[in-house]
């Protein structure tokens, strides 16, 4: 399944682009570094990292008229971050990064009606997501888009914020679609 906007088409990342994912990842990464706040380590984005989930199809991937501007993961289940949930119940996305160059475009809120699109189709009723505390803006950029702080949990000495987005239905989402 892929979905448009004017700027950008957003698909299931393909097997054999994982460099393409990877280097979406590794120039946020990069980016948020630079200014002093570590989100994910070089090795955690590599292209050797996040094979295995590209090959899953867990990975989605925006491409504008310049090629990879966007990407997120999506998966069925999420232990990690939120074991309180019962199962089929939910889509957890991670890791939405949008190229340095490329934001303060809408390129996120794109990215996670994509998200939101997917996770009608699965069937499920919520797209929930986690963001390590002390990240305001990240913060805003979700709850803008319509996401609710569900709760905060902590692993190790750090804090994140939960966050979970209630899915309508197909009626509703299609005649609210500009809203979200």
């Amino acid at each position: 399944m892929s979905s448009e906007t004017s700027r950008l088409v957003i698909r299931q990342a393909l097997p054999a682009e994982s460099a393409h994912v990877a280097s979406v990842l590794a120039a946020s990464a990069e980016a948020l570094r630079a200014r002093g706040e570590l989100l994910w380590t070089s090795a955690e984005v590599s292209a050797e990292a996040i094979e295995q989930d590209v090959r899953g199809g867990l990975y989605y991937l925006g491409c504008d008229a310049d090629g990879p501007a966007g990407v997120f993961r999506l998966q069925p289940e999420d232990q990690l971050f939120w074991p309180d949930i019962p199962a089929a119940t939910s889509l957890f996305l991670h890791k939405l990064a949008v190229r340095p160059d490329k934001q303060g475009q809408g390129l996120a809120h794109a990215l996670l009606r994509h998200a939101l699109i997917c996770t009608r189709q699965a069937g499920r009723r919520y797209l929930r997501l986690d963001c390590i505390g002390g990240r305001p803006k990240l913060r805003a950029v979700y709850e803008s888009f319509g996401f609710k702080h569900h709760s905060d949990c902590k692993l190790g000495a750090t804090v994140f914020h939960r966050f979970a987005l209630e899915v309508r239905n197909e009626a509703a989402s299609s005649s609210e679609a500009g809203e979200l």
